[in-house]
């Protein structure tokens, strides 16, 4: 059996002039706290299925929330909470833990409590968490990315070159360009064109923005039958030389056991 351990959640605040005891949380507090404390050291669903055993117990000394597990489990607790500590910040950690250190910074600051944590491999407070400290999630807006995009060009120019691409997703969109961009090969003004461009994506609305050109792309909406007819008279006698079909689908997907 593995080693065991245990990890402390304190909090220590004032109700009125007296200080916080364990009398003071109400049950839906402690269940989110031992909630959150689980997803902290088990963020996905699987990990949480698997995880080990963990107990709990509340003690005086303010609050005391412990949790004893496996050493695994501690030290694992002791890394995150550590690096929280050496960075100032949370802008590592995934999405889940994030949210969770963010919930109990805004606990610490609009009731003006400290939240302590420690563990059995630890002879000292490992993280604190109050009023002053500015462990917040810092959401983000939007993502940078590459698109392919469809549409008419209608304008193209301006001191700073560009044009716009109306596109049925997204409406008109602006795409900076270079001058030999727009210059170069035939005149694309009020065709449908394909572009290839990088910018950034609204995380909101997904609408894309700060765009600028990489590449166009010939669009062409239509194909030709008889060419594809061939296309597929040609890969159809190539099947012939397969003796088994199911098994070199397999292996062009990922091998037997992909």
């Amino acid at each position: 059996m593995e080693e065991q351990g245990y990890i402390e959640v304190k909090f220590e605040g004032l109700v009125g002039d007296i200080p916080l005891k364990p009398i003071d949380m109400d049950i839906a507090e402690i269940k989110e706290i031992i909630n959150d404390v689980e997803v902290f050291l088990y963020p996905t669903r699987n990990e949480r299925a698997e995880r080990p055993h963990i107990s709990y117990r509340i003690e005086e000394g303010s609050v005391r929330n412990l949790f004893y597990l496996p050493i695994s489990g501690v030290l694992l607790f002791n890394g995150l909470t550590s690096e929280i500590t050496n960075r100032g910040n949370i802008d590592f950690l995934d999405n889940k833990r994030a949210e969770i250190i963010d919930k109990l910074q805004r606990k610490a600051s609009e009731r003006n409590i400290e939240i302590s944590f420690y563990s059995s491999s630890s002879s000292h407070v490992i993280l604190k968490i109050n009023k002053e400290t500015q462990f917040f999630k810092l959401n983000a807006t939007y993502i940078e990315t590459e698109f392919i995009l469809y549409g008419k060009i209608n304008e193209e120019g301006g001191n700073n070159p560009n044009f716009h691409l109306l596109t049925k997703e997204y409406g008109k969109l602006v795409i900076s360009a270079t001058e030999q961009q727009l210059l170069e090969g035939e005149k694309r003004l009020f065709k449908v064109y394909g572009v290839r461009a990088k910018g950034k994506q609204n995380l909101t609305d997904n609408k894309p923005f700060d765009l600028k050109l990489v590449d166009y792309l010939t669009y062409n909406p239509n194909y030709d039958e008889h060419k594809l007819d061939l296309l597929i008279q040609r890969a159809s006698s190539n099947w012939n030389a397969v003796s088994n079909v199911d098994l070199w689908l397999k292996e062009i997907r990922g091998g037997v056991n992909g």
